[in-house]
C-alpha cells in the first residue's frame, strides 16, 4: 500500500512538472511566432472545446478501465506530443498548426486522465486515509506548479527550447514508469451498459447526494471566477495597480503558495473538518475577490491571493475526499466526470464573460460582483444544508468527517 502511494506521489510530481514545462514552452513558442496575446487566448479556447466535448462522453467509460493503465497511456501520449514538437523544431518544419493540434489532443486526454487520477486512490488505500493522502498529493502538485514556470524560465535562457521539449518527454516517461509500481485493486466490469444508460446513472448518482450537488454548484462559481481572473489579472496588475510585468509573475505565485499551505494545513486538521469549515472557506474565498476590488496596495493583493489559495485548497480537497468516501468506487469515474464537466463548462464561460464585460465594467467592479455572489450564496447554502438534517447522506457524512 505504501509503495503504491509513493509511486503515485512521485508520478504526480513528475506529471505536474512536465505539464507546467509543456504549458510554458507552448506559450513561448506561440508568442515568439505570432507576437499576439490574442492568439495565446485562442489556444486555450481550442484546448477547452474538445476538453468539454470529451468530458460529456468519457465518464461512464472510466469505470470500465484500469485507472492505472489509463493514466499511463495519457502520460505516454503527452510524452509523444512533446517529442514530436521537438523533432519538428529540429527539422525546421515547425508551425503554429502543430501547437493547435497538440492543444486539441491534450484537451481530449485530460478529461480521461483527471477522473482516473482522482478515482485511483480509493483502490489502493483505506477510506480513513483519503483526506491525508489527497492533501499530500495536492501539496506535491502545488510545489511543482510553483517550481515549473520558474525552472522553465531559467532553462529557456540557458538552452534551446527544443531540448527542453525532449526533457519534458523524458519527464512524462518517468511518470509512466513510476505507475508500474502501483498495485491497483481493480476489477473489470463484466456487464457493460450502453453509454447513455451509464451517463444517466452517473448523473443520477451525482444528484442523489444533496451535499455533493451543492459543492458542485459552488465549485462552478469558483471556476467561473478563475476564468474571469485568467483574462483580468494581467491588466489588473499593469493598469489598475500601475505596476510592471515583473510584478505580474510575483502576483501569480501567490495563489499556488497559498494552495500549498492550505493543502498542508488540511492534512493536519482533516479530522476537525465539517460543513462549517467547508462553507467558511467558500465565504473567505468570496471575500478575497472583494478585497482585490478595493485594495490599492500590491502587497495586500499578494497576501489576498495567498489567502485565496489556502481556502480553495481546503474546499477542493474536502470536495474530492467527500466524493471518494461517499460514492461507490465502481461508479467513481462517472461522478467525478460530472464534477469535472461543471469545471470545464464554467471556466471557459468565465473567460468569455470577462473578455466581453471588461469593455463595459471596470475590473474592480467585476471582482466585487463575483465576490459578493460567492459570499451570499455560501451563507445561504450553509443554512440550507444544515437545516436538512433528515437526509441520510448528511448524517453519515457528518459522522465520518466531523460536524461543522
Amino acid at each position: 500500500m505504501k509503495k503504491s502511494l509513493k509511486a503515485i506521489w512521485f508520478s504526480a510530481a513528475a506529471s505536474e512538472l512536465g505539464g507546467a514545462f509543456f504549458t510554458f514552452c507552448n506559450s513561448v513558442l506561440i508568442y515568439k511566432l505570432t507576437g499576439s496575446a490574442t492568439t495565446l487566448g485562442l489556444v486555450w479556447l481550442i484546448y477547452y472545446i474538445p476538453s468539454f466535448i470529451m468530458q460529456l462522453f468519457i465518464g461512464p467509460y472510466i469505470d470500465r478501465w484500469s485507472r492505472k493503465r489509463t493514466m499511463m497511456y495519457c502520460h505516454l501520449i503527452r510524452a509523444c506530443l512533446a517529442f514530436t514538437l521537438s523533432v519538428t523544431l529540429m527539422m525546421g518544419v515547425f508551425s503554429i498548426g502543430f501547437i493547435f493540434i497538440v492543444q486539441i489532443i491534450v484537451g481530449i486526454i485530460m478529461p480521461i486522465f483527471t477522473p482516473a487520477n482522482q478515482a485511483i486512490l480509493p483502490t489502493i488505500i483505506e477510506k480513513d486515509q483519503l483526506a491525508k493522502a489527497n492533501s499530500v498529493l495536492d501539496s506535491i502538485r502545488q510545489v511543482m506548479a510553483i517550481m515549473g514556470p520558474v525552472l522553465a524560465g531559467i532553462l529557456v535562457e540557458v538552452i534551446d527550447i527544443t531540448w527542453i521539449l525532449l526533457i519534458i518527454s523524458l519527464v512524462f516517461l518517468i511518470s509512466t514508469i513510476s505507475l508500474l509500481k502501483v498495485n491497483e485493486n481493480f476489477s473489470s466490469q463484466q456487464i457493460r451498459k450502453p453509454w447513455l444508460v451509464d451517463f444517466k446513472h452517473g448523473l443520477q448518482s451525482y444528484f442523489q447526494h444533496s451535499l455533493i450537488v451543492w459543492l458542485g454548484f459552488f465549485f462552478g462559481f469558483v471556476q467561473f471566477g478563475v476564468g474571469v481572473t485568467t483574462v483580468t489579472t494581467l491588466p489588473f496588475i499593469t493598469n489598475v495597480l500601475d505596476l510592471p510585468y515583473s510584478a505580474y509573475g510575483v502576483f501569480m505565485s501567490g495563489f499556488p503558495i497559498g494552495y500549498l499551505v492550505g493543502a498542508l494545513l488540511n492534512a493536519k486538521l482533516s479530522k476537525s473538518k465539517g460543513l462549517g469549515i467547508l462553507f467558511s472557506s467558500l465565504f473567505i474565498g468570496g471575500c478575497t475577490y472583494i478585497s482585490l476590488s478595493l485594495t490599492p496596495w500590491f502587497i495586500l493583493a499578494i497576501f489576498t491571493e495567498c489567502i485565496a489559495g489556502i481556502v480553495i485548497a481546503i474546499f477542493n480537497i474536502y470536495n474530492i475526499t467527500l466524493i471518494q468516501q461517499t460514492i461507490p468506487n465502481n461508479i467513481m469515474g462517472k461522478v467525478t466526470s460530472v464534477r469535472l464537466l461543471i469545471m470545464r463548462t464554467m471556466l471557459p464561460l468565465g473567460i468569455l464573460c470577462a473578455a466581453f464585460c471588461v469593455n463595459y465594467i471596470p475590473i474592480r467592479g467585476m471582482y466585487f460582483i463575483i465576490g459578493t455572489i460567492i459570499c451570499v450564496t455560501s451563507v445561504l447554502g450553509y443554512f440550507y444544508i444544515k437545516n436538512k438534517n433528515s437526509l441520510v447522506i448528511l448524517a453519515s457524512v457528518e459522522n465520518r468527517i466531523g460536524d461543522g
